[in-house]
């Protein structure tokens, strides 16, 4: 078993902070925060995400598309898809992937 606080010692910089909260045969859960401003430039991955926006507002890459997503907003991605988070202010996001 695992629990903890999703809020708890989170870093607000220029660039993304990931910290792996779960790591499995098959997934992983990952805690993403960053400060307003901060990128994950777009990028082809090789696996399928799934994003929710804890806190804040970010704009996420999909393939050909931004999304603007806010708090309790998520978003799905196949695998071989462009992908990247832009924070328009400080933003927690949970990633999931497999």
């Amino acid at each position: 078993m695992v629990s903890g606080d999703i809020f708890e010692n989170l870093v607000f910089s220029k660039g993304p902070n990931k910290v792996a909260l779960v790591k499995k045969d098959g997934y992983t859960v990952m805690q993403i925060s960053l400060g307003k401003g901060a990128k994950i430039p777009p990028h082809v991955a090789g696996h399928s995400a799934f994003f929710l926006v804890l806190k804040g507002r970010a704009i996420i890459t999909s393939g050909d598309k931004e999304v603007e997503l806010e708090q309790n907003q998520f978003i799905t991605m196949e695998a071989d898809q462009m992908r990247g988070i832009e924070a328009l202010e400080d933003s927690v996001i949970i990633g999931v992937r497999d």
